[in-house]
């Protein structure tokens, strides 16, 4: 029997958008996607995105944040952006070669810090506070973290009918990703998927740092209790692995490396496995793919094992936060040709299945940093959520 005590709250919210012909030029893509070249041109290009918010020439972090509060205020009082009343909504993303949808709601603050949302990472406490800076003065989530659930039929039948249904919005973005939502205003239709999620453990995918920072912030103001938050379940989650890039090692240390890895494990020559099997690592190292079998702890993941093994003890990499010679990319986002050079060495892991994240999360473990690339990766300023 589950009571008060037990239930995750999810609500609706009153969502600030922008007008639906300027939605597709106003959401963007990850600020931290575009370079500084990108930036500028679509500030010229584009008067109505949502980097033209973000965007200042100020010195210090305090008064960028304030000048992103006043360049908020001005799209408001120029009803770029209006304020919706209180919905639930589907968000679906399509993409080449996977569709994603879930509910973009509001969800509570105080269930992550009674572990009712669970977590799988540590949070660093400057990044917490910074971004708990920017919401004191910005006082706007532009951003859901991504949250998921194991798969439930209810739910699912819900979500499925709904989207035969005549979308609110439907755009495609420069990168060919399809983006559609449907609102859901009715008090019984909200109510049904409040009473749906009654019985639901939920789970932080990403975003993180958002959480901890949006729950930082209520409970110093005492008027919130909410966050913006993208629901989606196991069977529509995407999860890749971060490849790890050791940039710019000599012919030296490559021989090194390389007599290392015979002595330690079975070094074998060949072409790269995309389907990399479950305890190998393919490496690229001397301008040729190599691979290695380790026999792996069940209860470690290989991310920890590949640390422990190679990059601790040969590269003295202790902790890959600080480290300034290890890039991270995403699986899919990976190109030989133009982005290793022959002095860099790269060492390709297998994804982590989901059951995985479940389990370190049930048992209030974390997993380390850069463990798993997530999607789908939402565009910011697509719905935002006004804080108080």
């Amino acid at each position: 029997m589950f009571t008060n005590k037990n239930l995750v709250k999810i609500s609706s919210f009153k969502a600030l958008i922008a007008e639906k012909e300027k939605i597709e030029n106003f959401s963007i893509k990850s600020y931290i996607e575009y370079s500084r070249k990108e930036i500028n041109q679509k500030l010229q290009e584009n008067p109505f995105s949502y980097l033209n918010i973000i965007s200042s020439d100020e010195k210090t972090q305090s008064n960028h944040f304030k000048k992103v509060a006043e360049n908020l205020k001005k799209f408001k009082e120029k009803n770029i952006l209006k304020t919706k009343d209180d919905s639930i909504y589907i968000y679906q993303q399509v993409t080449k070669k996977r569709t994603f949808t879930g509910l973009i709601c509001g969800v509570s603050t105080n269930d992550y810090k009674n572990k009712k949302i669970k977590i799988h990472e540590k949070t660093i406490e400057k990044r917490e506070n910074l971004f708990k800076e920017y919401l004191s003065k910005c006082k706007i989530l532009a951003e859901p973290i991504l949250l998921t659930y194991k798969k439930n039929e209810i739910i699912e039948l819900f979500i499925q009918k709904k989207i035969k249904s005549k979308p609110y919005i439907k755009f495609k973005s420069k990168d060919k990703k399809e983006h559609i939502l449907w609102k859901i205003d009715s008090t019984r239709e909200i109510s049904t998927i409040k009473q749906h999620f009654i019985s639901i453990n939920l789970y932080l995918a990403d975003g993180h740092h958002r959480m901890a920072s949006t729950f930082l912030y209520n409970q110093e103001n005492k008027v919130n209790n909410n966050c913006l938050a993208y629901i989606i379940s196991e069977s529509h989650i995407s999860l890749e692995s971060f490849y790890r890039v050791i940039k710019d090692i000599n012919q030296k240390q490559k021989l090194k490396l390389i007599e290392f890895l015979k002595e330690k494990f079975r070094l074998k020559k060949g072409k790269v496995d995309l389907l990399i099997e479950k305890n190998k690592i393919n490496i690229y190292l001397d301008n040729r793919w190599h691979n290695i079998s380790l026999i792996n702890d069940k209860n470690q993941l290989m991310v920890q094992t590949l640390s422990e093994k190679i990059l601790k003890p040969f590269f003295k990499i202790k902790n890959i936060r600080d480290s300034n010679i290890i890039e991270f990319v995403p699986e899919s986002k990976f190109k030989l040709n133009k982005m290793i050079k022959s002095e860099d060495i790269v060492f390709c892991l297998p994804s982590i299945e989901i059951e995985r994240i479940f389990q370190f999360a049930n048992e209030n473990k974390t997993m380390p940093p850069k463990s798993t690339y997530i999607r789908p990766k939402l565009r910011t300023g697509l719905l935002m959520m006004e804080l108080k």
